[in-house]
């Protein structure tokens, strides 16, 4: 495949951040939870998340940034790898609304809004 293709199917830019969030929902036990954790990565579209829960494909869970006061929901979605950063299981996400929850200032040029 052409790489310039792999490129181009990034909605918006990634940045490796780590912020400080808390994630609940439900986990793939049926257990509701809620969880102290951080970003690994964010772009306008979602994030992978450090996390210690395993969850069922298109779990909802809902994310909070205390810093910024905002909520969000988002959807499990798979990454294509195996995601274990530092021995520290981690989750894909989608929001359900593209937005910058993450409170990151001087967001990239394509995380305006469409």
């Amino acid at each position: 495949m052409n790489e310039k293709i792999l490129v181009n199917r990034r909605r918006s830019t990634r940045l490796t951040i780590a912020i400080p969030i808390f994630i609940s929902g439900t986990n793939s036990s049926g257990e509701y939870f809620r969880e102290k954790t951080h970003t690994l990565v964010v772009n306008k579209h979602g994030a992978k998340i450090a996390t210690s829960q395993a969850f069922a494909p298109n779990a909802e869970i809902v994310i909070e940034n205390p810093a910024k006061g905002d909520v969000a929901k988002a959807k499990v979605v798979p990454s294509g790898e195996r995601l274990r950063l530092e021995s520290a299981p981690a989750v894909a996400v989608e929001l359900y609304e593209a937005q910058n929850i993450w409170g990151i200032q001087f967001p990239p040029e394509d995380w305006g809004t469409r």
